[in-house]
Formats: structure tokens, C-alpha cells, sequence
């Protein structure tokens, strides 16, 4: 390593030593009542982000066919970090990366032999929504209808409105790979370009097969109005379970019978939670009390009952 880089190297570890002492600065671990100051949080949140952009796209961008183009697990997930970036400082910069990111995972997804989903997480809508919206900020209306194109013809998928009457074209419910992706997708995309932009009569029919699937899984239980499998399996976090499925229907117009389910199926959650801890179980029946994140834990859960009261729903 030449001096010049150790140099820069030993630059970039001090800085970011000092953002961190100065974050511990304005730390009384003796508080009760601690409050960061936004704009260390900001300088603390910017400088994550470089880091990330640093170790993803400065040491993926060239592997071409081999990139994750996925917001979940790959670089896609720079983009959205970027993306986000730009809405809240305004730098053009983070635009730009987000959009060149977005350009490079398209043509790695096209090249890749795997099939993508249609969530927003972990395939192919996260890739369109987000090539839509950057390309819409930068004022690139050909570039957003391009993506908004794609996403409409994949919206065509058959087994997305595909209840379990009909056997559901094994096509899951869930927030990372199913139906409820796809829905996530869609809001985002509606809500950064305006609402309409993808009509309620290509939703709701998605919508009203996810509350009868939930349905189905649930006729065991009485005390449950909506349940979900994936891999056999009953979660209940925001991955793959009940957490992240009721998050993406409170975002909908729900008929007095569906939002009473929803309500009901939240209760049952909380009725059911760990009493000692308040966390809840990662699936139906299971009584380790060891995962607290978004995926399986209490951290998904927050999210969704912060959604159900913005939506006016109580317990």
C-alpha cells in the first residue's frame, strides 16, 4: 500500500473515530430522558452512508453478472440508501450514485439466469420502483416511464389476484418474496409519483386475494381471523409473516369486515406476546424468546402497530 493511500486510509479512521467521540460526547449514559441532536444523527446516518457506498458499489460495481440486484441483501439496497440520502440533505450526488446503481443492477438482472420475484425487497418491483422515482427526481421522464412500463407488465403476472380457491398458483403472501412485496412496491411507487399512478383496479384484486389467503390459513384457529405459511412455516414477523403482510394492507382501503380482521389478528399478536419481555414470537407456537429484529422480532411488530393507529385502528 503506497503511503499516499495508507495516508488517506488513516484519514478516513480518524474522521470517522471523531464522528463517533463526538456522537458519545452528546451521551449521558446517567439521562432519562436522552435526545440526540438531529444533525448529529444526520452527520452520523451520512457518514453510514459512505461507508456503505464505500464497501458495495466502489468493490461490487464491476462484477457484473455476479452483483445482488436486490434492495434486501445487494446493492440495489445502496440505491435505496442513496435515494433516501438525497430526499433529506438535496445532494445531487446521492441521486446520481442511486441512479447509476439502479442502471447497473437492471442490466445484471437481465443477465442473471435466476428468477426474481416481485417484491420490492427481493426482486424485480423493488428494481422498477426505485429506477422509476430516481428517474423521476432527475427529471428523466423517459427513464421513469421505462421503468414504470416494466413494472406494469410484470404486474400481469397471473398468480398475483389468484386466491386459494384456485389454488394460488403457489405464489406466497409475504413481505420479502410474495404478494405483499409486490404491493410494497406498488405504494412506493404511487406515493413518490402520485397517487393513481397505478390504479386501485390493479391492487385491490392482489389485496382482496392476500385477506382470502390469510383467511384460509387462519380456518384452524378462531381466535386468529388472518394466518400465513411460508416454507409450512406460521410467522409472525415482518419478513416473511403476519407483521409485514398487515403493515402493506393497512396502506389500502379496507371494508369494514377486512379492517376487523386485521384489528383481531393484532390483538391475537399482542395477547400472545412474550409477557416477561414484550417481544414477540417469530412464528405461530414458538417459545424462544431470542429474535428481536425487523425480520422476526418485536422491531417489525412496532412498525405495524405504529401504521394501524396512523390509520385509526385500536385495540
Amino acid at each position: 500500500m503506497s503511503s499516499a493511500v495508507e495516508a488517506t486510509s488513516q484519514e478516513n479512521h480518524e474522521e470517522s473515530s471523531n464522528e463517533r467521540l463526538d456522537l458519545n460526547h452528546h451521551l449521558d449514559p446517567a439521562a432519562t430522558d436522552m435526545l440526540i441532536p438531529n444533525e448529529v444523527l444526520l452527520k452520523a446516518a451520512i457518514s453510514l452512508k459512505d461507508q456503505v457506498v464505500e464497501a458495495t458499489w466502489k468493490r461490487d460495481s464491476n462484477m457484473g453478472a455476479g452483483i445482488d440486484p436486490t434492495v434486501y441483501t445487494g446493492l440495489l439496497g445502496t440505491a435505496f440508501t442513496c435515494l433516501r440520502s438525497f430526499e433529506v440533505t438535496g445532494n445531487e450526488q446521492d441521486l446520481l450514485l442511486c441512479s447509476n446503481i439502479v442502471d447497473t443492477c437492471s442490466v445484471s438482472a437481465h443477465a442473471s439466469s435466476r428468477q426474481m420475484t416481485l417484491s420490492f425487497l427481493c426482486g424485480r418491483g423493488g428494481l422498477y420502483a426505485l429506477g422509476a422515482v430516481a428517474a423521476n427526481y432527475k427529471g428523466d421522464h423517459q427513464g421513469r416511464d421505462f421503468f414504470l412500463n416494466l413494472f406494469l407488465e410484470a404486474a400481469q403476472e397471473r398468480a398475483l389476484p389468484v386466491g386459494p380457491e384456485e389454488g394460488g398458483f403457489g405464489m406466497s403472501y409475504e413481505l420479502m418474496y410474495g404478494r405483499a412485496g409486490f404491493l410494497w412496491a406498488a405504494l412506493f411507487i404511487n406515493k413518490h409519483l402520485g397517487e393513481g399512478t397505478l390504479p386501485s383496479d390493479l391492487l385491490l384484486p392482489v389485496v382482496d386475494a392476500v385477506l382470502a389467503g390469510g383467511r384460509a390459513g387462519a380456518s384452524d384457529n378462531a381466535a386468529c381471523p388472518l394466518m400465513y405459511r411460508w416454507h409450512g412455516t406460521r410467522y409472525w414477523g415482518a419478513a416473511n409473516g403476519l407483521a409485514g403482510i398487515l403493515q402493506v394492507l393497512l396502506n389500502f382501503p379496507l371494508s369494514k369486515e377486512d379492517a376487523e380482521d386485521v384489528k383481531a389478528t393484532l390483538r391475537y399478536m399482542m395477547s400472545n406476546r412474550f409477557r416477561h419481555s414484550g417481544n414477540y414470537p417469530s412464528s405461530e407456537g414458538n417459545p424462544r424468546d431470542k429474535l428481536v429484529q425487523w425480520s422476526h422480532g418485536a422491531t417489525g411488530m412496532v412498525i405495524t402497530l405504529c401504521k394501524a393507529s396512523e390509520v385509526g385502528i385500536t385495540y
